[in-house]
């Protein structure tokens, strides 16, 4: 969702989205201009994409990303929800794709994010699910179960 959100403010037009929670599809669909799918239906083309960001960093979608990306593209790695993968070494070489992790962020980072929040380039911020702490136990596995549609729950004291 942010990726998404970060990109459109800065003017990028053409952005797929996968999704394999539907009830978060309708929230991405709803917050942002992105083609937004489930990737359990469909996949993007090969070779189709500039950027490709895998925010969730299983060996599918790791599949997916390296299949997706352009030759001379760049294949950003947030996620890490599995530990190993094949990496398409051939084509990263051939194809002379950038392949850049990223795990944690700087102060810079923070700044800049703040920025964009006052500028506005992550919405209304209606994706957010706002609930009390006591139900953080319960949101934790609204997500874990697919139950929730927002991409980020905030838990205040109360």
């Amino acid at each position: 969702m942010l990726a998404t959100l970060l990109l459109q403010h800065y003017g990028v037009r053409r952005i797929e989205v996968g999704e394999t929670n539907a009830a978060r599809r309708c929230v991405l669909a709803a917050a942002t201009q992105a083609d937004v799918y489930d990737p359990q239906q469909r996949t993007p083309a090969a070779d189709s994409a500039d950027l490709v960001i895998d925010a969730v960093g299983a060996k599918a979608t790791r599949a997916a990303a390296f299949a997706a990306v352009k030759p001379g593209g760049v294949v950003v790695h947030i996620g890490l929800a599995d530990w190993a993968s094949e990496i398409d070494m051939r084509k990263l070489t051939l194809a002379e794709i950038t392949l850049i992790g990223t795990y944690t962020y700087t102060t810079a980072d923070l700044r800049a994010t703040v920025r964009a929040l006052y500028d506005g380039a992550f919405g209304n911020l209606a994706w957010v699910d706002e609930r009390p702490l006591a139900d953080g136990a319960a949101a934790f596995r609204d997500l874990h179960e697919g139950r929730s549609g927002a991409a980020k729950i905030l838990l205040r004291p109360r």
